[in-house]
């Protein structure tokens, strides 16, 4: 067998069990950032309040008034600002997230949206999204000291996902106007129209 580059990696990468979250970071419509945050965020990695280095400051949420030490878990979507994104989401596309807990939801996610069904592909990228845009939100409070409220951020996330949808080539088919249907995005296709 002739060396390559996949056999090389292989050599160098330790060997482990394929993560159940995978798929959430895939489809056509990924936008990297939002799938790099929300990557941060599943692995624990976001440079939250409750970090042991950060003892000395204020720990507290600073999207909520709850007074409640900021989390993952907390900012999503326990976290009254998140809730109310997600809320204002939910109002426009029918996008379920039934946990408050954020593995658990992150598990439930990977299980129901798995696949390259276009629409578990675009509730895909809206969650990343969303996360994406609720840490920008968290990080634009804390350092710059300018605030959106939950409606600008929520109507935000859709408009960003109906653009991305509107941008990828899809195949004209039923699921694609399906697609379209739930996004609200007008299409007329010989045979198939909304």
């Amino acid at each position: 067998m002739a060396p390559s580059t996949s056999t090389a990696y292989d050599l160098f990468r330790p060997p482990g069990p394929k993560v159940v979250w995978s798929s959430l970071l895939l489809g056509p419509f990924k936008i990297p950032k939002n799938c790099f945050i929300l990557w941060l965020a599943i692995m624990g990695r976001l440079s939250t309040l409750d970090k042991p280095w950060l003892q000395n400051t204020d720990s507290n949420c600073i999207l909520c008034p709850d007074g409640v030490p900021e989390t993952h878990n907390h900012l999503f979507f326990t976290c009254s600002f998140s809730h109310r994104c997600l809320t204002i989401i939910q109002q426009q596309i029918p996008f379920l997230w039934p946990h408050r807990d954020w593995q658990r939801g992150i598990h439930w996610a990977s299980s129901r949206w798995r696949g390259k069904h276009v629409v578990n592909a675009a509730f895909r990228s809206l969650l990343a999204s969303l996360v994406y845009h609720i840490w920008q939100e968290r990080n634009s409070r804390r350092f710059q000291q300018s605030s959106r409220t939950p409606s600008i951020v929520g109507n935000l996330v859709v408009e960003e996902l109906r653009q991305r949808i509107i941008s990828v080539q899809l195949r004209k088919s039923a699921s694609t106007l399906g697609l379209y249907r739930l996004w609200k995005i007008p299409w007329t296709v010989e045979g198939l129209s909304n």
